[in-house]
């Protein structure tokens, strides 16, 4: 995940540093470096304390992002026998291990997502 911020940040860096076309920028859409910067710094104190205001939303992010990179695994690996000339329909040992991996993560998360509504309505 924090791969991902890194990348958006840097990416974000760099096209801040690109020049914009001035015919088709806006006279009101003008920003000052400091303005961007202000924003930029309020943005990420805002973003930084999300997890702790919606730990719910976060466990469920990291969920869905295991789920995702054990799929883009699967897929690449998939991909390399495929053009390694492999036979890529024969399930190997360590591809169904990462998928019943994948599937005890999801089911532990239902159960945490289960107990945590549940103290959510009874603090109610």
């Amino acid at each position: 995940m924090s791969f991902l911020i890194r990348a958006a940040f840097w990416l974000s860096l760099v096209i801040l540093i690109l020049p914009a076309d001035q015919e088709t920028t806006a006279d009101s859409a003008k920003l000052s470096t400091t303005e961007a910067l202000i924003a930029a710094q309020a943005t990420l104190k805002d973003f930084t304390s999300f997890c702790s205001r919606q730990p719910d939303v976060c466990a469920a992010g990291e969920v869905a992002l295991d789920n995702f990179s054990a799929k883009a695994r699967y897929g690449a690996k998939q991909l390399y026998m495929y053009l390694d000339g492999e036979d890529a329909a024969q399930p190997s040992a360590e591809n169904e291990l990462a998928m019943n991996e994948t599937m005890a993560n999801q089911k532990e998360f239902e159960q945490e997502n289960k107990a945590i509504d549940a103290l959510i309505r009874s603090a109610d």
